[in-house]
């Protein structure tokens, strides 16, 4: 089930997804399993309108690269859908494009 967020932003981030600070941003690749990961999939689901729900268990496999994808091309971040959580994708996981966001 998605649970919807009042709004999305950095400061909302806080209060549902503190895997990581906000203002940590490491670099995430597909096949990663960190507390990054679990961040980025908290993101997608509380932020993001993407319909699947990801597990928030910090494996980056198929489940999360699909969010991944879908968050990048939405938002059109730098360097297109190339599946790495980069400073252009993390800051469009905590402040997604309006038609992209909950």
């Amino acid at each position: 089930m998605l649970v919807g967020a009042p709004s999305a932003s950095a400061s909302a981030a806080e209060s549902n997804c503190n895997y990581i600070a906000d203002s940590s941003r490491p670099t995430v690749h597909p096949g990663d399993n960190s507390n990054a990961v679990k961040q980025v999939q908290c993101l997608i689901n509380y932020y993001s309108n993407y319909l699947a729900y990801i597990d928030e268990d910090g494996d980056y496999g198929p489940a999360t690269a699909d969010g991944v994808y879908y968050v990048q091309t939405c938002n059109g971040t730098t360097g297109g859908a190339d599946g790495i959580v980069g400073s252009s994708t993390w800051s469009r996981l905590y402040t997604p494009k309006p038609a992209c966001a909950l």
